[in-house]
């Protein structure tokens, strides 16, 4: 193999390019999507909860109880912290 001409360089891709990731907000926060989401989801399910005990309607109750457990699914399937 002859030498490259000077000022070119060999490009080879990287392999760790082709490994697939979870989306996040990117490498200086380190804060995976599902986390993100998901903690606030589990802030406005608890929230919700609260309110149906105080005032007794039934749909804070329904719509808490499903927003907490799709915080807590989310919160739990993240990856990186």
């Amino acid at each position: 193999m002859t030498p490259l001409e000077p000022g070119r360089r060999e490009v080879n891709p990287s392999k760790r390019t082709r490994t697939r990731r979870a989306p996040s907000f990117g490498r200086s926060t380190g804060v995976s999507v599902p986390i993100s989401i998901g903690l606030p989801l589990i802030a406005v399910g608890l929230a919700l909860i609260v309110a149906a005990a105080n005032s007794g309607g039934s749909i804070y109750w329904i719509t808490g109880a499903l927003t907490l457990g799709l915080g807590l699914s989310l919160f739990a399937t993240g990856k990186r912290l």
